[in-house]
């Protein structure tokens, strides 16, 4: 199993860290839903560089021993640092950093004479408590909700994923520059004398001339200060690198609609794009003819009236094409399909609506571990839940097969449970086009 530290909070037995370690943040109570029973949420922290979450694991297997008289009711308690963050349903993503409190996980584990890994990490017995913090990357200001994946389905060791977990995590206010209009021209003003004679002045009064006071010219009004990014690039085809018509959606990462789209011209593939600095976007470039892409631009260290270049290389389809979705998470061993899996599949939503003739084909595959008839029925449930998916976003189902085949068509036979990973994917071909 994977996960663990001592906490780094007083209330919990940890180390008390200076209080400028982490300004503006606070622990928030913990929430979310484990996949294993044995896992706790404590709090949720966030800080200027990190998001923090304080968990326990309590070992509640029954005491046992295995056919030689062995413990068989150990946990082996680490963290894996291939581990995330997933948010803004699936679009971003915040690796980790660090954990106190348990190992981290060796990627070159210790083995036996047989070659086979040995367990790692901590051990725990019926009964034993661990409490330990993860360090992930700062959530983008506006994602407040977030799921932690940290391995996928193993049924022989538990993994700290935890879904629909929340954090107070306000995004800031986006000010939209008005456009500056000139100001009027100022009306002319006669010029006087600076002296002048005054008129006669009544009798015992004495008689002089008047100073007239100097009209002070109004001081310019400040230049405003810049708002916006100048975005650009060119969008090319990856094999011969000719500039490609494509509508480019984009989007703030806490959003869940696009805000508006943009187009690369056809003669050179060039695009532009104004964006307001200090946000975090996402975006979905779609052509026909093309896999679509997506992508992440950080404009929250940018400051206004900058220019950044980002160009983006469109792969083109062809039938008996197969690709991997690559980002597609579902429940623990389940087909119950979670929303980090939304911004994958919506890709190739945009590609089916882009070219409206392509029907393709779905292929589910597990590891070859476990039972071979449960791995092929959750192969084709976890399938259809992707069509589902795709349909109620109003591709039609005529267009989409489906097929598990469960533990028959790995890519490593061997290896560790992490080199392994790879057999566990969803994939589509290209049937027509």
């Amino acid at each position: 199993m994977f996960g663990s530290y001592p906490s780094g909070y007083p209330s919990q037995g940890g180390q008390q860290l200076p209080d400028d370690t982490y300004p503006n943040s606070g622990n928030q109570p913990g929430n979310g839903r484990a996949a294993d029973p044995g896992v706790t949420v404590n709090s949720i922290r966030l800080t200027r560089d990190y998001t923090i979450l304080n968990l326990t694991f309590t070992n509640k297997n029954q005491p046992r021993v295995d056919k030689n008289g062995e413990p068989a009711d150990r946990e082996f308690v680490e963290f894996d640092p291939s581990g995330q963050l997933v948010a803004a349903n699936g679009a971003r993503k915040f690796g980790f950093l660090k954990v106190e409190g348990i190992p981290v996980k060796s990627e070159r584990p210790n083995r036996d004479r047989f070659g086979q890994p040995l367990p790692s990490g901590l051990i725990t017995r019926p009964g034993d408590q661990v409490t330990f913090t993860l360090y992930f990357e700062r959530l983008d200001k506006g994602l407040e909700n977030f799921d932690l994946f940290e391995c996928n389905d193993y049924d022989q060791i538990v993994c700290w994923n935890i879904y629909n977990l929340r954090v107070s995590n306000p995004a800031d206010v986006v000010v939209y520059a008005p456009p500056t209009t000139p100001a009027p021209a100022p009306t002319p003003v006669p010029k006087l004398p600076k002296k002048q004679t005054p008129l006669p002045q009544p009798s015992g009064e004495s008689g002089g001339e008047m100073e007239i006071p100097k009209k002070e010219t109004p001081k310019p009004a400040p230049a405003p200060v810049p708002t916006l990014v100048a975005v650009s690039g060119i969008v090319s085809d990856a094999k011969n690198k000719r500039p490609v018509t494509a509508t480019i959606d984009y989007q703030l990462s806490a959003s869940k609609q696009a805000i508006d789209s943009v187009q690369s011209f056809a003669s050179t593939g060039a695009y532009r794009m104004s964006l307001n600095k200090g946000q975090v976007y996402t975006y979905i470039a779609s052509a026909r003819g093309y896999q679509s892409a997506s992508g992440v631009l950080d404009l929250s260290k940018v400051a206004g009236g900058q220019k950044l270049t980002r160009d983006i290389a469109l792969t083109p389809l062809a039938v008996g094409d197969k690709v991997t979705l690559k980002n597609i998470y579902f429940e623990m061993s389940k087909s119950d399909l979670l929303s980090a899996s939304f911004a994958e599949l919506n890709k190739l939503v945009s590609m089916m609506q882009d070219n409206p003739k392509m029907t393709i084909r779905l292929e589910g595959h597990t590891d070859i571990i476990g039972d071979h008839d449960k791995n092929l029925q959750l192969s084709r449930d976890r399938v259809i839940a992707c069509q589902r998916y795709l349909v109620q976003q109003g591709i039609d189902v005529d267009r989409i097969q489906t097929i598990g085949y469960g533990d028959t068509r790995p890519i490593l036979t061997k290896g560790t449970d992490e080199e392994r990973k790879v057999n566990r994917r969803v994939e589509f071909v290209i049937l027509a086009i």
